[in-house]
Order: structure tokens, then C-alpha cells, then sequence
């Protein structure tokens, strides 16, 4: 593993007024005391007692600690459709992290019920599993973890099909059961179809609305609003149904009732030709900052699209992170977002230039609305076939962050970027390699990367021979900022590389839970 280098006030009260001298008629004798003034001094007292009584009892807010998760659940998609697509779905329990060495637990891979079935049993922090779907269609797989081996369970869906209409290479992690998701990019133009795939891994149905927005705003399509999602099964809605001939979209996918695992997946061809297939990455939800990751090396449109999610226009200003420094562009240096709608821009001229194209990068919106982001980047040229890949809005993490199934083929490389929005990064790149089995991952020597803030670092794994895949593990280290990540697979060809990446989450380790403590005045009372 080796990394590329960068061309490297206090107010004075007034006085009080002197008293008045008293007039005859208010002279009294001494000793006597005025009936009013009586009623006054009670009046006060009781008043008094009641202000004193009436005050809100001191009541702590209840402390919120981070305890270890002890279930964790991702959902993946579409593990095989059969024909020259091959898929590989893999999991890992990443060791080391806070909870695995409490009370026994369980983890794996199974397929939710369907006419075929297959499973993986990980029984161990470090162990590794994998399910393979090629040229089998198998309903959705489910990654588990209970009690000490859900911490840092990960998994991910990664397919290739070398040939054919649907040509090319994509993945996409699997996604944590919930009931609310964001995806920025896919369209219905001719030649292109994107299906959103809605996976509930409940016994029961899920009630889910998908509103789809796109360049005019929010698209009415009211058979997309309480879609039934059948317990234990797969629906797929596919965008040139419900919206046809819209380009540039985004997707805002809410379970009413139930939870789901919500992923989008785009293929565009010209006549019998594939230009570009791959999952679209889930953005992170709307923020008026947000980083968009990955943004790969090579020559191509950069197609940048961003939604503003408030009921008001915004406006974003970007900033560029690269391998040299950090610059705010000459060109596309702001961008007006009307409402809702999907604004979508070439950034391809506003990023770092080389000789084969651009460097790699990150951007940074900073707007003064809400919003939600993606990218979509084309890559080809004369004589081959094209490819796409996709990056989407991200959020800063200080914790480790993990991502499985990275292919070790030949002519494939794999190739990881990390970002230091702020401040100055220092992290550790480690792989766990597989080599089949249920054998327990030894990890390989760290490597250690410093970034310095605003800029990019890119690292290339070199993992071990004999190995068929290995999940890439990225550790800050203690005093490090907060980092951003995102990888790249490519395999190189003749006819047109392959080319697929997204970015990175940190591991879900923890939950944040609030501390019950006994209320004195209720056990009182």
C-alpha cells in the first residue's frame, strides 16, 4: 500500500430622592400602626408564600451516554440478476472496536426467504464472510450482528459484468434498516433507467412514500406515496414508470410505518452500448455544509446536483480541496438553487487540471439552506465504452470507517482518497485480507498518512498475494481532525475501464441513550 504524493457594563443607580416631611394630617401617635398598612404587610407575605411555593421544582436534564450498539441490521439490494452479472455480497466484523469483548453474540449474511437461499456465519471480531450470486438471482441478503458482534459489522454488494448491454462494474454499501433516505441523482431519459429498490427485512409490511424531485421541483406521482413493502420482500420502482423523460432527479425515500433498506440504482445505454452503470450512494441528509468526496481522477464530465430541502431558493458557494491546497474556483464559485428543485452543473472546469483530465478532489458547499448533494462522473473516450461512477453528499467523521469486498483482480486496482476539511488529519490505512473460508483476518502493517487541512491525499492499496478480496480500514488517531474518505475500483481495458467507488461512514459502534434516574418529588408525593 503506498500513498501518492501531492505536487505534497455595570450602571450606577441614581440617587434617591430625599423623603418628603410629613404633613399634619398623617401624624400619628406612636405604637399605632395604620390598618392598611397592616393589610400591606400580610398581603406581602402571604404573596411571598406563594411566589416561593409556586417556583418550578430544579429538575437535571437526564444525562445521554454512548453505550455499544447490540443489534445492528444491512439490508443489500439485488445480490443477482442472472445472465454475465456476477455479484459478490460481503460482510466483516471489524476487531478492535468498543463492545466486542462483552457478552457472546451472533453475526452473518442470510437471504431473506425466496426461492433460493444461501448464508455466511461470522462467529468472531475479524472474521469475514461472503455470499456469491453469479449468474444466480437470489432475493435480498441481510448482514446481522447481535450482542458483541454487532459492533463493527459492515457489508457491502459489489457486481461486475464484463460484456453485454449491461457492461460495467458497481457497488454499494449496504444500508442500515431505517425510515429515512436521501438519493441525488438517476433520470428517464431515453436509454437510462433508474430504479429505486425498497428491501424490508420485517415480518410485517412497510408503508413508504419515494418523492421525486426533479429540475422544476417536487414531481407529483401519487403511485409512489404509500407503496406497500410486503414483510420479508423486495419492491422496485422504476423512474421511467412513474416520471417519464425527467433528467437530473433526486429521491427522498420515508417509511411511514416499518423500516426499510432503500437503494438506487442507475444504467444508461446508447442503442446496444452501456455508457455508464452503477448504485447511487445515499446522501447524507440535508445540512447547510456539506462535503461531496471521491471526486476521481481521469478526463469526463463532473456532474455536480444539489436540491435545496427548505421552501426557500439557496444560494451555495464552493470551495475546492485538493492535492496541493485549497482554492475557492474562478468559475462555479456560487450556484442559486431554486426550491426544491434539482439544479444540476459541469464542475469539470472549476476542478484541478492535469494532462489526462482532473485531479482528484472534494468539494465543499457552504449554503444558507439546507441541502442534499451528488455527483455523477463519466469516463471513456474515442473507440471504448463508457462507464459512470457516483459520489454524494457527506458529512466530516473522527471515528474508524471500513469498507468490504474490495476485488483483488488482475488489471484492477483500488485506490482510497482522504479529505481534512479543518484541520490536520493523521490516520492509519490497514487491510483485512480473505482468502475464503471462516478464517479469522490478521490485518496488515499500518500505513500512515498525514493531511494537512483543506487538502487530499490518495492511497493505494497493495494487499497480499493469494488473496480474493479485503476489507480497507481507515483509523484516525487520537488528537487527528475530522476526515472525509471515498474509494475508487477500477479495471483497466481495452474496450473501456470499469470503474466503481463511494464514499466511506464511519463504523456504527454506538448509540447514544439517555440515563434514567429516580424523580424524589414523584416517590414523595
Amino acid at each position: 500500500m503506498s500513498e501518492e504524493n501531492a505536487p505534497e457594563t455595570a450602571t450606577t443607580p441614581e440617587p434617591a430622592a430625599a423623603p418628603e416631611p410629613a404633613s399634619d394630617s398623617t401624624k400619628r401617635r406612636p405604637g399605632w400602626i395604620p390598618a392598611v398598612a397592616v393589610v400591606v404587610v400580610l398581603g406581602v407575605i402571604v404573596g411571598l408564600g406563594q411566589v416561593i411555593w409556586a417556583q418550578p421544582e430544579q429538575r437535571v436534564a437526564p444525562a445521554i451516554t454512548a453505550e455499544p450498539i447490540r443489534s445492528s441490521v444491512l439490508l443489500c439490494p439485488e445480490p443477482g440478476t442472472g445472465g454475465n452479472l456476477g455479484v459478490r455480497v460481503s460482510a466483516a466484523i471489524v476487531p478492535g472496536q468498543p463492545g466486542q469483548d462483552s457478552s457472546p453474540g451472533e453475526a452473518g449474511l442470510r437471504t431473506l426467504p425466496g426461492a433460493e437461499s444461501a448464508s455466511s456465519n461470522l462467529k468472531v471480531p475479524g472474521e469475514q464472510g461472503q455470499i456469491e450470486a453469479f449468474g444466480t438471482e437470489l432475493p435480498p441478503v441481510e448482514a446481522f450482528g447481535e450482542g458483541s458482534l454487532a459492533p463493527g459489522l459492515i457489508a457491502d454488494q459489489w457486481g461486475r459484468d464484463p460484456s453485454g448491454r449491461g457492461r460495467g462494474m458497481a457497488s454499494t454499501a449496504c444500508a442500515p434498516a431505517g425510515s429515512d433516505f436521501w438519493f441525488v441523482g438517476g433520470g428517464a431519459v431515453a436509454g437510462r433507467v433508474t430504479s429505486v429498490v425498497l428491501v424490508n427485512p420485517d415480518v410485517t409490511s412497510a408503508i413508504v412514500d419515494v418523492i421525486i424531485h426533479g429540475p422544476e421541483g417536487e414531481i407529483d406521482t401519487p403511485t409512489t406515496r404509500g407503496i406497500v413493502v410486503p414483510g420479508q420482500d423486495r419492491v422496485t420502482i422504476r423512474l421511467d414508470e412513474v416520471a417519464p423523460g425527467v433528467n437530473g432527479t433526486a429521491f427522498h425515500v420515508i417509511a411511514r410505518s416499518g423500516r426499510i433498506g432503500a437503494s438506487v440504482d442507475d444504467e444508461q445505454r446508447s442503442g446496444l452500448d452501456a455508457i455508464g452503470t452503477d448504485w447511487i450512494p445515499a446522501a447524507a441528509e440535508p445540512a447547510t455544509t456539506v462535503y461531496v468526496p471521491g471526486i476521481l481522477a481521469g478526463d469526463g464530465a463532473r456532474v455536480l446536483s444539489i436540491v435545496s430541502t427548505s421552501d426557500n431558493d439557496a444560494i451555495v458557494s464552493v470551495r475546492v480541496l485538493a492535492q496541493d491546497g485549497s482554492y475557492v474556483p474562478f468559475e462555479r464559485n456560487s450556484i442559486v438553487v431554486p426550491a426544491g428543485a434539482v439544479t444540476t452543473l459541469d464542475m469539470a472546469p472549476a476542478l484541478p487540471p492535469t494532462p489526462d483530465g482532473i485531479a482528484p478532489a472534494t468539494l465543499e458547499l457552504s449554503s444558507d439552506q439546507p441541502i442534499v448533494a451528488g455527483m455523477r462522473q463519466f469516463f471513456g473516450g474515442r473507440n471504448v465504452q463508457n462507464e459512470a461512477s457516483f459520489s454524494a453528499g457527506a458529512q466530516p467523521f473522527t471515528g474508524p470507517a471500513a469498507v468490504s469486498g474490495l476485488p483483488v483482480r488482475a488489471a484492477t486496482d483500488v485506490k482510497v482518497q482522504i479529505a481534512a476539511p479543518s484541520t490536520g488529519a493523521e490516520v492509519e490505512v490497514t487491510m483485512l485480507p480473505f482468502r475464503g473460508g471462516t478464517q479469522v483476518a490478521e490485518p496488515t502493517e499500518p500505513v500512515r498518512v498525514s493531511v494537512p487541512p483543506g487538502e487530499v491525499r490518495v492511497v493505494t492499496f497493495e494487499p497480499p498475494n493469494d488473496v480474493d478480496w479485503f476489507t480497507g480500514v481507515i483509523t484516525p488517531l487520537p488528537g487527528s481532525g475530522p476526515i472525509l474518505a471515498a474509494h475508487r475500483v477500477k479495471e483497466r481495458s481495452r474496450f473501456g475501464d470499469l470503474i466503481t467507488g463511494y464514499p466511506w461512514q464511519p463504523l456504527r459502534n454506538r448509540v447514544l441513550v439517555p440515563q434514567a434516574f429516580p424523580d424524589e418529588a414523584v416517590a414523595t408525593r
